[in-house]
């Protein structure tokens, strides 16, 4: 962490993506309580934005990952290929193809 009080705008904000949100928070109240640098305010709380965000997203990332298709499918022309016998164990899907059923 840093006092932002002894730094310029622009040094300043070049050191907020070392910090942590903890830090972050500490060096807003140093900044509010001590020059009230609208700009360098702004720009700690758009990393404190930033981190908050990068938090929120990474569950995000691990709930998208393609799942493996629950049945086995084949297209219209692989099902008339099939004997008789074979299609009762077909079913037809919503999107035009086949699945087997269990």
């Amino acid at each position: 962490m840093f006092d932002p009080t002894d730094l310029t705008v622009k040094d300043a904000r070049s050191r907020l993506s070392e910090l942590s949100m903890d830090d972050l928070s500490a060096v807003m109240k140093l900044e509010v309580d001590g020059k009230h640098r609208s700009s360098l305010i702004a720009d700690i709380g758009r990393a404190i934005d930033a981190l908050k965000t990068a938090e929120e997203e990474e569950p995000m990332v691990e709930a998208l990952a393609p799942t493996p298709p629950e049945y086995e499918t084949i297209t219209l022309e692989q099902y008339f290929s099939l004997k008789r016998l074979q299609k009762r164990t077909w079913e037809r899907a919503a999107d035009g193809s086949f699945r087997r059923l269990r």
